[in-house]
C-alpha cells in the first residue's frame, strides 16, 4: 500500500468509527469497505465492518467477523462482537464460546464478562450468569450494565431483597437509569416489601421515561388488578395491548380486568383469541396468566398449557424434580411432619373452609406447622387459626429462599400448598423443593403444571378420569369430596329482615354471591330469562365495584329486565352474611368457574345451590359439594338443563321445599359437613402418599 493509500485508508477507518459512534451504521460500513478497497485488509477493519453490519445484514456481518479472525485469531474485539451477534440471534451456546475465548485473551474484561453473563442467561444458566455479573461489580462497583443485569437477574429469580438493594444502588449512581431498573424496583417493592404505593410510583416513573414500555404497562396493570383498581387496570392493559398485542399474558390480564368490571363488549372475541393463540403457541412462548384462564370458557388442555408455560418461564427448576430419597434420612421422626403454606391464614375463603380440619388433625400421627406468607391481622379468626397448629410460623417478611430453608430445616415431610397461582402466592418457595412431597389443594382449581408439585388433592367427580391427563400432578383422591367445611364458623344469632337486606317483602329470590369476574354473558342471559319468566322475582348479587354494578344493571336493561330487579348485597361481616342467606330461595351458580366457598356457605345455611358442571376442575367444584350433601339432582351439565331446572324449582314451591328439607336432614349425616370423617379420609390419603414415596420409612408409629 502506498503512503497516500495508507493515509486515505486510515482516514476512511476514522470516519467509519465516527459514523458508528453517532449511530450511522450504513456510512460506517461504506467507509470500512473503502478502507478495505484501499488495502487496509486487517482484523480491525473487518471487525468494524462486521459491527456496522450486525443489525441490518447479520449474515454479512458474521462473514466479516470470521474474516477478521482469519487475519488474527487473537483479536479480542472480533470474538467479542461475534458473541454479540450470536447472542442477538439466540445462538447462546455459540455466543458463550465466543465470549469465553475473548475472556482468555483479555482476562477480567468487564464488558466481555457482562455480555458472557447475558449469554449464560439465554442458555439457561442463571447461576453462571450471576457469577459473571458479580465479578464485574466486584471489580467495578458502579459498572452500569452489570449492576442493572445483576438486579434484573436477582429479581427474575425471586431474590427480591438483594435485587431491591441492587436496583437502589443503580438508581443512586445513575438517576437516568432505563425503565428496566425502575420496573424491577417496582416488582421488588411489590413482592418483598408489599409496598404497593411505592411500587406503583416506580412503574409510573418508568412510563414517564418510556410511555410505550410494555413491561412497565404490564406490571402496572397487574399491580392495579391486585389492588382491586380494575378500571385503571383495564385502561393500562389496553395501552399495553395497543403497544404489542403479541404477549399472551397481557391479553389474559386484560380479559380478567374486563370480567371484574363486567365489561363484555368484545370479551368473547378476546377469549377466543387467547384460546387460539395458546393452542398454536410454542411451549416457550406460552406465557398466559393461569389464574385468569380458570374463569375463561376454555378447555382443561389449554389451562394445562398455560400453567406449564407459567411454571417454565418464572421458576426454572433449581432442584431435582424427584428428590424424595435425599430426604429419607431425616424422616425418621415418630410423627409425620405436615406443613401448610398459604397467604390466607386470615379472614379468607380458604380459612373459612379449612379451619376445622386443622383443629381436628390427629396429633398422635401428625405434627402440623403453618407457614404464613400473607399479611397479618389481629382478628379472633387469626388467633383461632394460629392455635389450630402445633407451630405457626410467620414468613411474611422473608424471601422465598429463606422460607424454603426454614421448611427444610424443620424437617417437613409433606408440604401442602394452598395458593397455587392465586394472589399472594410465592411459588418460588415450592420451586426450591423444601419438602420431599409437595401437594396442591383447594386454593387453585387446576393443574399447576410444575415439576415440583407431586399431587393434587381432589375427588373423582371434580377430577373425573377424562380430566386426569390434563394434570401434571398425580391425583390424591378423597372418597367423597375434595372440599372441607368449617362447621364451627360463626353465624350471627339472627338475620336482618328481607327489607333490611334490601330485598322486596315478597317474591322469589334468586341469588349468586360469586365474584363479578365469574359472571359471563352466557350465564347472565339465563338469569335474565329466569327473571322474565318468574314474576316479582329478583336476583341478589354480591357487592361489586361501582363499574361492575352499573354494567350489570345496564346489561339487564338491554335484555328487557328492570335494573332494580338486581339487588346488590351490602358489605357485612361473614357471620352476618351467612345469617342473611335465609332470605334467598335458590343460589344460581356461575360457569365455567363455579362457586367454592360461597356454595359451601349456602349449603351450610340450608340454601339450595343449582350448578352447571363442565370440563374443567373449576367448573365442577360446586357439583362435588352437592353430591356430597346428597343433592345430585341440582348438578346440571349444560346451560339449557340448568335453566330448565331453575325454572322448575322457582315454579314449584313443593319441589323447593323438598330440597330444603333434604338439606336440613343431610346436614348432620351426609359427608360434606362431617369433618371428623373428612379429616380421617384426608389423613389416610396423606399417609398413603407418604408410604408410596418412602416405603422404607414408617408413615407413623403412633403413640409410644
Amino acid at each position: 500500500m502506498t503512503a497516500s493509500g495508507s493515509t486515505s485508508a486510515a482516514a476512511a477507518l476514522r470516519a467509519a468509527h465516527e459514523a458508528l459512534m453517532r449511530g450511522d451504521p450504513a456510512t460506517a460500513a461504506a467507509k470500512c469497505r473503502e478502507a478495505l478497497a484501499l488495502g487496509h485488509d486487517d482484523a480491525q477493519t473487518w471487525t468494524l465492518l462486521g459491527t456496522a453490519l450486525r443489525t441490518r445484514e447479520p449474515v454479512a456481518a458474521e462473514a466479516a467477523l470470521r474474516r477478521a479472525l482469519e487475519r488474527d485469531a487473537r483479536f479480542v474485539d472480533a470474538h467479542f462482537h461475534l458473541g454479540n451477534l450470536q447472542r442477538e440471534q439466540r445462538r447462546y451456546a455459540e455466543a458463550v464460546i465466543a465470549y469465553e475465548t475473548a475472556l482468555k485473551l483479555a482476562p477480567g474484561h468487564s464488558s466481555i464478562l457482562n455480555n458472557l453473563g447475558l449469554a449464560q442467561e439465554g442458555a439457561g444458566e442463571p447461576g453462571r450468569a450471576e457469577a459473571c455479573y458479580r465479578d464485574v461489580v466486584r471489580a467495578h462497583p458502579q459498572h452500569r450494565q452489570a449492576l442493572r443485569n445483576l438486579a434484573h437477574l436477582l429479581c427474575r429469580n425471586g431474590q427480591y431483597e438483594e435485587a431491591l438493594q441492587r436496583c437502589e444502588e443503580t438508581l443512586r449512581a445513575f438517576p437516568d437509569a432505563d425503565p428496566t431498573v425502575l420496573v424491577d424496583h417496582g416488582i421488588c417493592l411489590q413482592q418483598h416489601l408489599h409496598d404497593h404505593g411505592r411500587a406503583e410510583a416506580s412503574y409510573r416513573r418508568a412510563l414517564a421515561l418510556a410511555p410505550d414500555d410494555a413491561a412497565s404497562l404490564v406490571n402496572l396493570g397487574s399491580l392495579l388488578i391486585e389492588c382491586g383498581e380494575y378500571d385503571q387496570a383495564a385502561k393500562v392493559l389496553a395501552r399495553a395491548v395497543a403497544v404489542d398485542a403479541r404477549p399472551l399474558y397481557v391479553s389474559t390480564l386484560l380479559a380478567l380486568a374486563h370480567q371484574h368490571l363486567c365489561e363484555w363488549n368484545g370479551l368473547d372475541v378476546l377469549h377466543a383469541r387467547v384460546a387460539e393463540r395458546i393452542e398454536a403457541a410454542a411451549p416457550e412462548d406460552c406465557l398466559a396468566n393461569p389464574f385468569a384462564m380458570l374463569s375463561m370458557p376454555v378447555s382443561a388442555s389449554l389451562q394445562q398449557r398455560a400453567a406449564e408455560g407459567w411454571a417454565r418461564h418464572w421458576w426454572p427448576v433449581r432442584a431435582p424434580t424427584t428428590p424424595h430419597g435425599s430426604y429419607a434420612a431425616r424422616s425418621n421422626h415418630r410423627k409425620l411432619r405436615l406443613g401448610y403454606l398459604s397467604s390466607d391464614f386470615r379472614g379468607h375463603p380458604i380459612a373459612f373452609l379449612l379451619n376445622e380440619v386443622w383443629e381436628r388433625h390427629d396429633r398422635a400421627q401428625f405434627e402440623t406447622t403453618a407457614y404464613s406468607i400473607g399479611a397479618r391481622d389481629g382478628t379472633p379468626l387469626r388467633k383461632r387459626i394460629e392455635s389450630a397448629f402445633d407451630r405457626f410460623v410467620d414468613c411474611y417478611d422473608d424471601g422465598a429462599a429463606q422460607t424454603a430453608q426454614r421448611i427444610r430445616d424443620d424437617g417437613i415431610d409433606l408440604l401442602v400448598d394452598l395458593n397455587g397461582y392465586t394472589q399472594g402466592a410465592r411459588t418460588g418457595i415450592l420451586a426450591l423443593r423444601p419438602a420431599p412431597l409437595q401437594i396442591s389443594w383447594l386454593g387453585y382449581l387446576g393443574t399447576q403444571g410444575a415439576a415440583w408439585i407431586d399431587y393434587v388433592i381432589t375427588d373423582r367427580f371434580v377430577t373425573p378420569e377424562a380430566q386426569q391427563p390434563f394434570f401434571t400432578e398425580r391425583a390424591l383422591f378423597l372418597p367423597e369430596c375434595y372440599c372441607p367445611s368449617d362447621t364451627r364458623r360463626a353465624v350471627a344469632p339472627s338475620a336482618s329482615s328481607r327489607v333490611d337486606a334490601g330485598l322486596p317483602r315478597a317474591g322469589f329470590v334468586f341469588c349468586s354471591f360469586n365474584n363479578s369476574y365469574k359472571i359471563l354473558p352466557s350465564v347472565f342471559d339465563v338469569w335474565m330469562r329466569l327473571l322474565a319468566r318468574i314474576p316479582d322475582s329478583v336476583l341478589w348479587l354480591s357487592p361489586g365495584n361501582a363499574t361492575a354494578t352499573g354494567n350489570l344493571r345496564r346489561e339487564a336493561s338491554v335484555r328487557g329486565i328492570d335494573p332494580d330487579r338486581l339487588v346488590f348485597a351490602r358489605h357485612v361481616p361473614p357471620s352476618e352474611h351467612l345469617a342473611r342467606q335465609v332470605h334467598a330461595d335458590l343460589f344460581l351458580d356461575t360457569a365455567p368457574y363455579n362457586a367454592g366457598t360461597t356454595a359451601n356457605d349456602a349449603l351450610l345455611m340450608g340454601l339450595p345451590v343449582l350448578t352447571c358442571a363442565g370440563g374443567t376442575m373449576a367448573s365442577r367444584v360446586a357439583g362435588s359439594q352437592l353430591r356430597a350433601i346428597g343433592l345430585p339432582e341440582l348438578v346440571t351439565f349444560d346451560l339449557a338443563e340448568y335453566e330448565s331446572r331453575a325454572l322448575a324449582i322457582a315454579r314449584d314451591p313443593a319441589l323447593l321445599s323438598n330440597f330444603r328439607q333434604r338439606l336440613r336432614e343431610n346436614r348432620h349425616k351426609a359427608p360434606l359437613f362431617d369433618m371428623a370423617r373428612f379429616t380421617r379420609d384426608l389423613e389416610s390419603a396423606l399417609l398413603a402418599a407418604w408410604q408410596r414415596h418412602s416405603p422404607a420409612v414408617p408413615a407413623s408409629t403412633g403413640n409410644p
